[in-house]
């Protein structure tokens, strides 16, 4: 349960660090409005806190005087600090003792404290009591079986991951013996497999001569040479010219693809695109390269045959 210096129940007798400093900035905020939270009063009032006083005793020890003594001075003003007003009031809350074992001892806090689990646990009964929630209701022997059950497994813990790779791969194994077939492992003959890289290739081309075809396109090449030469992005106007360019090549080259699928069976003339098309199907390849170094194979044999045709035609 969160709480705030606003919230921090008085009764309760801080138990960690992070409580103390909730308890003395509610005690501040009582007792000494606007003045800061200082690591001097926090320590102060730690030792007070450790010996079992809580933040309402405090208040009580600041106003009264133990039973028997005289003497009771308020706070001097600004001319005192909040620390020293602190001091000064609790001094007079030790044990007057020449025993050294009792010198420091504190008086018993003028109000009792409580823990903070005691606190919970009185406010929710009072909560029941007064209708606030629903009694918790008994639980089955079902109930009672699954809880111990959860409670074991929560003490055992979680193994270990390298513990549940092991684990995983002994089902693995398991499992696989249990089958008892003798699977044939993956490419064990060199068999008839060319048919399938001859195919994987002709895709890898057909997607590099759509890709040329593309790069190939006049208004495309002309955009980006002069972005390039002028070193800047495509205003607003030059991208829409620069997506329809781009939409229309690849139209173009979705025709030539139908084109180049079709040259075998037919005689009618290619158009540019088709022709690039089908130059780059010729030129597939099944090496085993990468599709990195396929693209460039296959883009620099289409360009040297490009250019041994150029001379031809002229």
């Amino acid at each position: 349960m969160a709480f705030t210096p606003q919230s921090w129940p008085g009764r309760v007798i801080p138990a960690d660090r992070e409580q103390v400093e909730l308890a003395t900035r509610k005690l501040f905020g009582e007792v000494f409005p606007g003045h800061p939270v200082t690591s001097e009063a926090i320590a102060i009032l730690n030792r007070w806190f450790d010996a079992g006083w809580c933040v309402d005793a405090i208040k009580v020890a600041l106003d009264n005087l133990p039973e028997g003594q005289e003497g009771f001075q308020p706070r001097r003003g600004d001319r005192e600090s909040p620390e020293d007003f602190l001091v000064r009031r609790l001094r007079k809350w030790f044990r007057d003792s020449d025993d050294d074992f009792e010198r420091n001892a504190r008086l018993a806090p003028p109000r009792a404290g409580q823990s903070l689990d005691m606190h919970l646990r009185l406010k929710r009964q009072q909560q029941i009591n007064d209708g606030l929630v629903s009694r918790p209701r008994t639980l089955s022997a079902a109930g009672q079986q699954a809880r111990e059950q959860v409670r074991e497994r929560a003490g055992k813990g979680r193994p270990d991951a390298i513990a549940r790779a092991r684990a995983r791969d002994a089902r693995v194994q398991r499992a696989m013996d249990a089958l008892d077939v003798d699977v044939p492992p993956a490419h064990a003959e060199n068999g008839p497999s060319a048919p399938d890289d001859r195919r994987g290739s002709q895709m890898v081309a057909a997607y590099a001569a759509r890709t040329a075809t593309v790069n190939n396109d006049p208004t495309v090449r002309r955009i980006l040479a002069r972005l390039t030469e002028e070193r800047r992005r495509p205003n607003a106007q030059e991208t829409t010219i620069l997506r329809r360019a781009v939409r229309g090549a690849q139209q173009r080259a979705s025709l030539g693809t139908l084109d180049a699928a079709t040259a075998d069976s037919t005689n009618a003339v290619l158009g540019e695109d088709a022709q690039r098309i089908l130059t780059y199907l010729d030129h597939a390849v099944s090496s085993g390269l990468t599709l990195d170094q396929t693209l460039a194979l296959m883009h620099t044999q289409v360009d040297s045959v490009t250019e041994k045709s150029q001379p031809d035609r002229q």
